[in-house]
C-alpha cells in the first residue's frame, strides 16, 4: 500500500459513511507503507509517543455450504479475502493496539472486540471499538487486520475506512469498498463494485453479468482481462488505464488524469472516454468498425486509423472544424460500434495495433 495521509476531506467521507463509531480514532496503520526506511522511523515514533504494539489473534470457522456469504465491516486495518475449496468461512482477525501503559494496552486490547455471527450461512463480521473517553484520551491507537478464507462460490461484501482491501478467487458477487486505502480484486467472476476515496483500484481477470463499477477520487483505476457487459471507471485526480478486455459498453471519466484504452471493440458496443485536463489514447485491435466522434477544446486530435469524414452541414466554420486538428467526426469499416472521445485541454490519439 502506498503512503498517504488522512486528509480532512477523507475523514469527512468516513464520517458521512456512518461507519466510524463514536469511540473510534482512525490511526496511521494501513496508511504508511509496510516497508522501506520510513517504516522503521514511524514505528520508533509510535513507540515513543504511543507505546509498543500489543497484538491478539481471534480465529473462528463457520460452516456455510458451498455458496455462503461474507459481510465484513472494518474501520482501521487491512482486509484480505480469498476464495477456495470447501464449505467453510474461516476468519482470522489480528487486533493491534498501542499504549504507553502495559496495563492499559491489555485493557484496550480486550475492549477492542470482533463480533462474528452466522445466520443461515451468512457470516457477518463487525469491528467494535471502545467508547469515547474510556481511556482518558482524545483518540486511541487501535486496528484490526482480517485474513478470510471463503468457499469459491460465496458472495463477499467488504467495507472499510482505513486500510487496503484485497479479494481474490471468488465466484459469487463481490463488493469491495474502502475510504483510505487501495482496492485490489482479481480472478473473480462476478464483481459488482470496487471503490475507494483515497487510493488506487486494480481489477484483473474478473467478470460480471451486469455493470462493473470501478472508482476512486484520489488515485488511479487500472483494469485488465475483464469480461463484463458494461464498465464504469472513473477517477477525479488520477489516471484510468484499461486493457485486454471484452466489454460491450465502457464509460471512463477523469477530471485531471489521462485515459488509456487498449482492447478490441465489440459490434454494437458503445465506448465513451471523457477527461478535462488529461490526454486520451485509444488503441484498437480486431476488425470491428466504429463511428468516431473525437473532440478537444485546446489540445489536438489525431487518428492513425483511416476514418471517412462525415459531413457536418453547410456552414463553412463547421466544415473547417470537422477537418481541423481539434475534431474528427467520421466512420471506419462497418461503423457498428460507437466511439466518443472528449478532452477539454488534453490531446486525443486514436490508433490501431
Amino acid at each position: 500500500m502506498r503512503n498517504r495521509i488522512l486528509t480532512p476531506t477523507v475523514l469527512v467521507f468516513a464520517l458521512l459513511a456512518g461507519a466510524v463509531p463514536a469511540g473510534a480514532a482512525v490511526t496511521l496503520r494501513g496508511i504508511l507503507g509496510e516497508d522501506g526506511p520510513r517504516t522503521g522511523w514511524f514505528e520508533r515514533y509510535q513507540d515513543s509517543r504511543q507505546g509498543p504494539e500489543t497484538t491478539d489473534r481471534v480465529l473462528q470457522t463457520f460452516k456455510v455450504g458451498a455458496d455462503g456469504a461474507l459481510d465484513l465491516t472494518g474501520i482501521s486495518g487491512d482486509v484480505r479475502v480469498t476464495g477456495g475449496a470447501g464449505s467453510e468461512i474461516r476468519v482470522e482477525a489480528t487486533k493491534r493496539v498501542r499504549h504507553r501503559s502495559a496495563d492499559q494496552a491489555k485493557r484496550l486490547l480486550a475492549d477492542l472486540r470482533v463480533e462474528m455471527t452466522n445466520v443461515n450461512g451468512r457470516v457477518e463480521v463487525r469491528t467494535l471499538y471502545p467508547r469515547r473517553g474510556s481511556y482518558g484520551e482524545r483518540g486511541i491507537s487501535a486496528s484490526v487486520d482480517y485474513v478470510v478464507a471463503v468457499p469459491a462460490g460465496a458472495s463477499v461484501a467488504v467495507k472499510s475506512i482505513s486500510g487496503d482491501v484485497v479479494v481474490s478467487g471468488v465466484r459469487g458477487e463481490v463488493r469491495a469498498e474502502t475510504v483510505s486505502g487501495d482496492v485490489n480484486v482479481d480472478s473473480s467472476t462476478n464483481v459488482a463494485v470496487a471503490k475507494t476515496v483515497s487510493g488506487d483500484v486494480t481489477a484483473r481477470d474478473i467478470g460480471g453479468a451486469t455493470t462493473l463499477v470501478l472508482g476512486t477520487v484520489s488515485g488511479s483505476v487500472i483494469a485488465s482481462g475483464l469480461k463484463v457487459r458494461a464498465l464504469e471507471a472513473g477517477s477525479v485526480s488520477g489516471n484510468v488505464r484499461l486493457s485486454g478486455m471484452q466489454v460491450e459498453r465502457v464509460e471512463a471519466r477523469s477530471v485531471s488524469g489521462s485515459i488509456e484504452f487498449d482492447a478490441p471493440l465489440v459490434k454494437a458496443g458503445r465506448y465513451e472516454f471523457t477527461t478535462h485536463s488529461g490526454n486520451v489514447r485509444v488503441v484498437i485491435s480486431g476488425n470491428t468498425g466504429f463511428e468516431l466522434d473525437a473532440d478537444t477544446f485546446s489540445g489536438s486530435v489525431r487518428s492513425d486509423v483511416p476514418v471517412t469524414l462525415r459531413s457536418v452541414g453547410r456552414d463553412t466554420r463547421d466544415r473547417r472544424r470537422a477537418t481541423s486538428n481539434r475534431t474528427i467526426q467520421g466512420s471506419y469499416g462497418d461503423a457498428s460500434a460507437i466511439l466518443s472521445v472528449r478532452s477539454h485541454s488534453g490531446s486525443v490519439v486514436i490508433t490501431k495495433k
